[in-house]
Order: structure tokens, then C-alpha cells, then sequence
């Protein structure tokens, strides 16, 4: 079974991105359900992906579909064969708890998908959603963030970090690529956006440096701005700063952490 690579990367973090997404064919499904135990890489992908995707699910507007549409795919999803899933022996916690321990959720699988790669998962689960009733067409600001959020989740180059505050408390989330990132505010309040933003600071260098700033006004993940040069940080902090400028330096951190994966 393949682990963890002397870079960190493991080659089996697509499967473990469509295993969160429920859309694994058998025999990858079995590859995984070996493999997860063994793989903290994997592990975190999953976390990862769970997260985001319950976020995700939770800020889209609900919206009936046309009844003869809902017919459809009732009808053709009571025609699909299924199987029972085997159940697993351990477990992995969700994200959303920020369990520590190696722990995997049992997950029921269909009984045949098409085998899927992290951008073909992305993908199907777009689609899935615009069956519930997202109109591409007329995509609102919070859809097309939802949507970057996806494509990000399907970048083998993203990476995570958990921030806490001093009391150990998860304070948020940062999701890191060369080129797009993002902010799961789990435990900031919101802020005054008329004289207050929150900051992004990149601590790998010693001295912090100001590398994004977002505000907060819902639990909804924030996209902000990033490039190549601050996906190079391993090390980052959340301050809250008066004004709406980058400081050169923080004012009030709030949280901190480093990439887990």
C-alpha cells in the first residue's frame, strides 16, 4: 500500500477527496479503506474536504426543484442497484469535531461510480448540487465563492492550518494554495468593517509578515487574496487590527497555527 512520500504527498490523496465526497467505485473504495489507517496525509484530506463541504451546504439557499425533475432522479435512483456497506472496524473523526485521534467515518457507497479524479469529483458534486436547485447562470457572489472553494478542495497542492487562540480554542481555518486561499472563521466574531479587519500574518520568516486581510460577517468560509510567495508560510496568525490597511506589524493576534498536511 502506498504511504506518504519524503515530500509529504501521498499519491492516493485523490481517492481520499472522493471518499469525502461519497464517490469512490469499489475497488478504489476497498484501496482507500486499507490505506486511510496508515496515511496522515490522507487522513487530513479528508478532514479537510468534510469540512468544507458541510460549510458549503449549510450557507447555499434551499430551493425545491421542478417536480417533474425530482421525479427523475427519485425514479432513477430507486432503479440503482444497492449494497450494503461493510463496516468499518475504526474510525476517523470529522473535521468539524478536530478530533485528533485516527478515526473514519462510515460512509454507505453506491454500488458503481466511474472512477474519479479530484477535479472529476469536484465536478460531479457541482452537478449535484445544481439538481437541488443552483441556477449556473445566475450564480449570486456566496455561489461563486462555494465554487472556488470546490476547485480549491480538488488542488493536490492545498494545504491546511488550524488556528487557536491561547486557550487552545479553534479559532479558524486557513486553506492554502499557490494561487487562491481561504478563511473558515469557526470561532472569530465578527468585526466592525467600517474601522476594523482581521489580517493573515505569514510567521515561517521570524518576522510576521502581512500577507491578506478579510473580515468576518457570517460562519461562511471568506476567499482572500494569495499568491505563490504566501503559500510559502507554514506558519500563520490571525490578528484583528483597527483601521482598514495592513499594519507592518500585529496588533492583537487572536490565533495561531501551522500546515498539518
Amino acid at each position: 500500500m502506498n504511504t506518504a512520500r519524503g515530500d509529504g504527498r501521498c499519491p492516493n490523496e485523490e481517492l481520499a477527496v472522493g471518499w469525502a465526497l461519497r464517490a469512490l467505485e469499489p475497488d478504489d473504495e476497498h484501496k482507500l479503506r486499507a490505506h486511510l489507517p496508515e496515511c496522515p496525509v490522507c487522513q487530513e484530506i479528508v478532514r479537510s474536504t468534510e469540512q468544507v463541504t458541510a460549510l458549503l451546504g449549510g450557507s447555499v439557499p434551499q430551493e425545491d426543484p421542478p417536480a417533474r425533475l425530482r421525479q427523475k432522479v427519485l425514479g432513477a435512483v430507486a432503479r440503482t442497484p444497492q449494497e450494503a456497506y461493510e463496516p468499518l472496524p475504526f474510525r476517523i473523526g470529522s473535521a468539524l469535531s478536530e478530533s485528533r485521534s485516527a478515526e473514519i467515518v462510515e460512509h454507505p457507497r453506491s454500488r458503481r461510480l466511474p472512477r474519479l479524479a479530484a477535479a472529476a469529483v469536484v465536478l460531479v458534486l457541482a452537478v449535484a448540487v445544481g439538481v437541488l436547485g443552483w441556477q449556473v447562470s445566475n450564480l449570486t457572489g456566496q455561489q461563486q465563492t462555494q465554487s472556488q472553494l470546490l476547485a480549491m478542495l480538488g488542488d493536490p497542492s492545498m494545504h491546511r492550518a488550524v488556528l487557536r487562540a491561547s486557550d487552545g480554542q479553534e479559532a479558524a481555518v486557513l486553506l492554502s494554495s499557490p494561487s487562491s486561499a481561504a478563511v473558515v472563521p469557526t470561532g472569530l466574531r465578527p468585526n466592525d468593517a467600517a474601522d476594523q479587519i482581521y489580517v493573515v500574518w505569514g510567521l515561517s520568516t521570524g518576522t510576521p509578515v502581512a500577507l491578506s486581510s478579510f473580515d468576518v460577517s457570517t460562519v461562511a468560509a471568506e476567499l482572500i487574496s494569495w499568491n505563490n510567495a504566501a503559500a510559502q508560510h507554514r506558519k500563520f496568525a490571525i490578528s484583528l487590527e483597527p483601521g482598514r490597511t495592513l499594519p507592518t506589524k500585529p496588533t492583537d493576534v487572536i490565533a495561531d497555527g501551522e500546515v498539518t498536511n
